[in-house]
């Protein structure tokens, strides 16, 4: 009964919302920010993702997101592994908001969208660190036993080949030395965007999160006297923070300031404060190596 313009929706002329335009209620409603969004089974639908994404780039006019999607692992989609690459590209999931995962995957009889387990295991992860999104999903548990595709043939995806999807911006499912995993840690952009802030999961994430956070910090200072008093405490409350969150090791630095060329005096009469902030998050390690030597 649903169709894809009932998941992606719209406001009609008495401004009710519907489907995806309902992500811009979530924060007046319940001060809840959207830091992923996700529309399993539909996501796989090149209209929908593109809805999605640009979701998540302007969410109610402020914060930023991630959008968590599906590629099809049918005969017109990407049945095996081989042709998940140019799937993606030639469907433009290629954003650096943007996870992209395939295939399926199965526990007993249950069959989930790797997209759905993913959500959950990245929540978890944050929930483990105190609610920041520093830690990759990948090499986590998933609740699973099987890759499956469409048709619910089983896909045995070895280390190499994994990883081969990995190096195209795909997040898949791993059984390895710990059991099953999701395996992946760069978004949709990689590997033609080599800006680590925007092909790594934790660290795109990080900066959406630390963005937003600015936001909902210093909203109550929005139309207070622009003076230096109100510049002073912007600076010395956020570094505090920021300072906080290297000591947990969510970032490992990171520092606002307040700099003359990006505040021109036209500006400051008008009412218009710039604030640089300057965050490095840890990148994920994804490469251990040792050398031994006799």
């Amino acid at each position: 009964m649903i169709t894809a313009n009932d998941i992606i929706g719209g406001v009609d002329l008495r401004g009710k919302y519907t489907g995806l335009e309902l992500v811009d209620q979530v924060y007046p409603k319940f001060r809840i920010v959207p830091g992923l969004l996700g529309c399993p089974k539909w996501s796989k639908k090149p209209g929908v993702a593109a809805v999605m994404k640009a979701k998540v780039e302007n969410i109610n006019g402020v914060f930023t997101g991630m959008s968590v999607v599906d590629i099809p692992s049918d005969s017109t989609g990407a049945d095996v592994y081989s042709e998940v690459p140019e799937w993606k590209n030639l469907n433009n999931y290629t954003s650096e908001r943007q996870i992209v995962c395939w295939p399926k995957i199965k526990l007993d009889d249950k069959v989930f969208h790797l997209s759905t387990q993913l959500i959950g295991l990245m929540n978890k992860v944050d929930a483990d660190n105190g609610d920041i999104p520093y830690e990759s999903p990948s090499n986590k548990l998933l609740q699973m036993n099987a890759c499956v595709n469409d048709a619910g043939e089983e896909i045995d995806l070895g280390f190499n080949q994994a990883n081969y999807l990995n190096g195209q911006g795909i997040v898949t499912a791993l059984n390895f030395a710990n059991g099953w995993v999701a395996w992946g840690n760069r978004t949709g952009c990689y590997p033609s965007n080599t800006d680590v802030k925007d092909n790594f999961i934790s660290m795109r994430r990080m900066f959406d999160w630390i963005g937003n956070k600015f936001i909902l910090t210093f909203w109550t200072k929005v139309d207070d006297p622009a003076n230096m008093r109100l510049i002073r405490t912007v600076i010395n409350s956020f570094n505090y923070f920021m300072n906080g969150l290297m000591s947990q090791g969510a970032i490992i630095g990171g520092r606002i300031e307040f700099l003359s060329p990006e505040n021109p005096l036209t500006d400051l009469m008008n009412g218009v404060l710039r604030f640089h902030i300057y965050i490095a998050p840890p990148p994920p390690a994804e490469q251990i190596w040792a050398v031994l030597e006799l």
